[in-house]
């Protein structure tokens, strides 16, 4: 379950599956001014932000080699917004990033404007599509609320093939 925290953010066995996200890692909490910081970015459009928001995460490594996946925007929205945010912060992170393996496919409600977690989840269902598979991803987005997002996502590249999956967000 995500709502409650876990031991180094990974997922608990019991709520395991073979398409889950195999755990999470937020850098921030959503308030205050990482919230501002956020809806900055993605509805004032002020990119700008990304560099000095990025610089406030602590410094972190790995045991094994990853690759960072942003959650990519529908072509409609990328083409209204100009950018993807989770893309621009993605690119100031010091893994290896690649955008051509997850693409979404369904045009959604934005989730910021659904309360309701089940209409968040079934919103996002089938949203996405894997081109091919990795073996270990960071799945990268700015916030994570209910999960909806990184769940859809996480099940098309385990669907292609892809190993593990680890979520990380800017803030939750």
């Amino acid at each position: 379950m995500f709502g409650r925290p876990a031991l180094d953010g990974i997922t608990h066995p019991v709520c395991r599956s073979q398409y889950c996200i195999d755990g999470l890692t937020s850098f921030f909490h959503y308030d205050g001014p990482v919230q501002k910081a956020i809806k900055a970015i993605k509805y004032r459009y002020i990119s700008d932000l990304t560099g000095e928001f990025v610089s406030l995460i602590p410094k972190f490594s790995f045991t094994k080699p990853y690759t960072l996946i942003p959650i990519p925007l529908h072509p409609a929205r990328f083409k209204h917004r100009g950018f993807n945010q989770a893309e621009a912060l993605g690119t100031l992170l010091p893994i290896p990033m690649r955008t051509d393996i997850l693409r979404r496919t369904k045009a959604t409600t934005p989730q910021v404007d659904m309360k309701d977690r089940k209409k968040r989840l079934a919103n996002m269902k089938n949203a996405f599509i894997a081109q091919n598979s990795l073996d270990n991803v960071l799945l990268f987005d700015d916030v994570f609320t209910t999960g909806a997002t990184m769940r859809s996502a996480a099940v098309a590249l385990k669907h292609a093939g892809t190993t593990f999956v680890w979520a990380v967000t800017m803030a939750r």
